[in-house]
């Protein structure tokens, strides 16, 4: 009679769970570190995922000044997260 198997387990494993709890801190911080304008675009494009003609109507600013700031927010968290980046 073959042995009966268990499915895996979809519930993430303790390490992996902390790791992605660790990471996501570390984005939050460097978001953070932001300046204003900068952190706003990045929240309203990335986590709300707004487009640019809406980041640009709730600001009151061009699409060009938002693109601009996104561009802007990116590269500085590109430098604020290099090291999260590099141990992946």
């Amino acid at each position: 009679m073959p042995e009966a198997r268990t499915a895996p387990s979809a519930a993430p494993l303790p390490a992996n769970e902390l790791q992605r709890k660790e990471t996501r801190q570390q984005i939050n911080d460097a978001i953070a570190q932001l300046p204003p304008v900068h952190r706003a675009v990045i929240v309203m494009k990335e986590f709300e995922c707004l487009q640019y003609n809406e980041i640009a109507e709730i600001l009151q600013c061009s699409i060009g000044t938002v693109m601009s700031r996104i561009y802007y927010a990116r590269k500085k968290l590109q430098v604020l997260l290099r090291d999260l980046y590099e141990n992946l």
